[in-house]
């Protein structure tokens, strides 16, 4: 996002939270949307299904253990609680008992939220629409719209798939060893304990699944 947006116009890109205030209803966001030249954000697929087709699009898989950890920190932000019912559950719940919620806000951001959101998108809404899928056909669903996009990077290569992503647009420059945003004192599996990262690998075991498909596409010749 910060490599795009230090090489554009200011006006041509769209990036994470300013989507916030686009229209509710779906075509108007979209048509929004196809106003930038660089769209980032944290998108379910029913958001931008109909503009991968023309557009060079791309996306990022993180193990999903990492990705909770990261979650539950970013929450302890005030701004975020301030905001957002996940994150105010967290800071009163605390790490193991965020981890071992059954809150609707909690399992909607933590139950296999990225196979959700590329089976569709993972709130409450989304997951009751597809409710009627078996797991199986769920991770089918994430597995073949994945497909859609042009490049499916993991956070575990980040600079290989950044790289691949310059050539692929024909930009020359080098992958900047630069990065944003890097947690202080993140927060660690081995603070857990071994009951809680057990079921928190259980709940999230279809992003697992997901992750090793991705995994296993890219080592295909």
């Amino acid at each position: 996002m910060h490599f795009f947006r230090e090489r554009l116009p200011a006006g041509t890109i769209c990036s994470h939270g300013d989507f916030l205030g686009f229209p509710q209803h779906r075509p108007d966001f979209q048509r929004q949307l196809r106003q930038y030249q660089f769209v980032s954000g944290h998108f379910g697929y029913i958001d931008v299904a109909d503009l991968l087709q023309d557009s060079y699009s791309f996306t990022f898989l993180r193990d999903p253990v990492d990705r909770v950890l990261s979650l539950y920190k970013f929450c302890m932000h005030p701004d975020m609680q301030q905001r957002f019912a996940v994150a105010r559950a967290a800071r009163d719940l605390g790490l193991e008992g965020f981890l071992n919620s059954k809150l609707p806000e909690v399992c909607e951001m933590l139950d296999n939220q990225q196979t959700w959101q590329f089976a569709r998108m993972y709130w409450r809404e989304d997951r009751e629409a597809l409710a009627h899928l078996s797991e199986r056909e769920l991770l089918e669903m994430a597995q073949a719209h994945l497909g859609e996009f042009s490049h499916t990077g993991l956070t575990e290569t980040f600079d290989e798939d950044f790289a691949r992503i310059l050539r692929d647009l024909g930009v020359t420059e080098t992958v900047p060893r630069a990065r944003q945003f890097q947690t202080a004192e993140p927060v660690t599996r081995e603070q857990l304990q071994p009951a809680t990262l057990a079921l928190l690998q259980e709940r999230v075991g279809l992003d697992y699944s997901l992750l090793d498909f991705v995994r296993a596409r890219r080592n295909q010749p």
